[in-house]
């Protein structure tokens, strides 16, 4: 059914299409920051009809409007909101801990939080900002969430990429820029080629999964950053791969393509479990590194070597 679907579908349309599979489903989403399209993504899941929703993110205080819409379009809705810097290894526990105690099942994690720009910036376990927060962060919350993802009749678990990914070398052996020249660019596009090569790595270990490019989405805050030149920079690689511009909702859109179509379940005939998705439908990655085994493999074991634990999916 999802060839009905292109780059200008909403989120809400996917949702209608497929309610039967939102209604009376837990939903996990990670950064849904107002105008942004991880709030996009709770907004449209919210006419649906799911038994809860569940807000993880950094600043709960801005969640307020997502969580006052929720209500207001189905008060039977569970709203939750977790305080958990993505960013720090312990709060990253500590969330999934409290998550896992208050919920016995979530069916479908969407991990949407992510920054880009700035200088080189260490978190306080010493990681690249963005790396950790954009990767790492998922990768331990995801693994931490896996035994109440496994109650579910069918997990899946979304990861919103960029098309910056195509920028990517693939090499995590230096994520702290110790050997070479820190840009921005490099640093974004080290996370967004993570994010393709978590999803290909869940796949590989029998979890639906699915990195997905938005699209271009001007003025929200992910880019508050980035200088006049950055933005015209990041303009000409919008022109250079012909990207889109697209409101929140119809960013948001391939990430419930993802979370719901049954065609794109791992079992199901012709499914691409692991794939890059944009617009909609699977696309070819925009770097070959994107679909190397190897350098994906090396991730999940940097990925472990970082949090101090080993997972067996």
């Amino acid at each position: 059914m999802s060839q009905t679907f292109g780059a200008s579908t909403t989120a809400e349309e996917v949702v209608s299409t497929f309610a039967d599979r939102v209604k009376g489903r837990v939903f996990l989403v990670t950064g849904p920051t107002p105008g942004g399209t991880g709030d996009a993504t709770v907004r449209a899941l919210a006419t649906g009809s799911p038994a809860a929703l569940l807000l993880v993110g950094r600043s709960p205080a801005k969640f307020t409007p997502t969580v006052d819409f929720i209500r207001s379009t189905n008060p039977s809705i569970v709203v939750k909101v977790y305080t958990v810097d993505l960013g720090s290894i312990a709060a990253v526990r500590a969330g999934a801990q409290k998550i896992l105690e208050e919920n016995e099942r979530v069916d479908v994690i969407i991990n949407s939080a992510g920054i880009m720009g700035g200088p080189l910036r260490l978190t306080g376990d010493g990681i690249e900002q963005c790396f950790a927060v954009a990767h790492l962060g998922h990768f331990l919350l995801t693994n931490l969430l896996l035994p109440a993802l496994r109650k579910s009749d069918e997990p899946r678990v979304v990861n919103l990429t960029s098309a910056g990914h195509a920028n990517g070398t693939g090499d995590y052996s230096d994520i702290n820029f110790k050997n070479k020249d820190y840009a921005w660019e490099a640093s974004y596009a080290q996370a967004k080629l993570a994010n393709v090569h978590f999803s290909k790595c869940l796949a590989a270990r029998g979890i639906t999964s699915y990195s997905i490019h938005p699209g271009v989405i001007w003025g929200t805050s992910l880019a508050h950053e980035l200088s006049a030149e950055d933005k015209t920079k990041l303009a000409g690689f919008v022109k250079q791969y012909n990207l889109l511009v697209k409101t929140a909702s119809q960013g948001a859109s391939t990430s419930m393509v993802a979370a719901l179509d049954p065609t794109f379940a791992k079992d199901a005939p012709g499914a691409q479990n692991g794939s890059f998705m944009m617009d909609c439908a699977v696309a070819p990655p925009l770097c070959e590194a994107a679909n190397n085994k190897e350098m994906a493999e090396a991730l999940w074991k940097v990925s472990e070597e970082l949090v101090g634990q080993k997972f067996t999916v």
